[in-house]
């Protein structure tokens, strides 16, 4: 998992990876990789950006991925100096209009209610790959799409 996604968020955010890293470049370090985390055909990592070589200056990232027969594939990446901007305790719906919230990790799934842009909300369960998408359980609501729990890269 952590082979496709340090490569892609590198990618994405324009970062060389640490190891070839030369004097105040941002570059991307995973962090403890023992603590990925994977649900059900889904998961993340942690890892930060930084300036070589002091790793001062720079945000805490998230790395998220789904897995089908093919392997594991990149879907996006939340970095963030504060918490609250990726699934965890205390994130915030980011989204025009509102969010729906399911019975079930699924798109067929009982719409349950909807949660307008920058509801603060806690996930206690997930990631679960269903539908093309990634899903994550709101506390005391039901389960949302990962799209509306990340906010847009800056």
């Amino acid at each position: 998992m952590i082979a496709v996604g340090r490569p892609a968020i590198e990618r994405a955010y324009g970062w060389k990876d640490w190891s070839a890293c030369s004097n105040n470049q941002t570059c991307f370090k995973v962090s403890n990789p023992s603590r990925a985390t994977v649900g059900t055909n889904a998961g993340y990592f942690n890892g930060f950006d930084g300036r070589y070589p002091e790793g001062g200056l720079g945000s805490a990232c998230t790395v998220f991925l789904y897995k089908d027969l093919k392997g594991w594939h990149y879907v996006n990446a939340g970095c963030f100096q504060n918490p609250g901007y990726v699934p965890g305790r205390g994130d915030h719906v980011s989204v025009a209009g509102c969010a729906n919230f399911r019975a079930a990790p699924a798109l067929s799934a009982q719409v349950l209610g909807c949660l307008g842009n920058g509801t603060v909300v806690d996930v206690d369960g997930g990631p679960v790959y269903q539908d093309a998408h990634i899903w994550w359980h709101l506390a005391g609501r039901g389960w949302m799409a990962h799209d509306f729990l990340v906010g847009p890269k800056a």
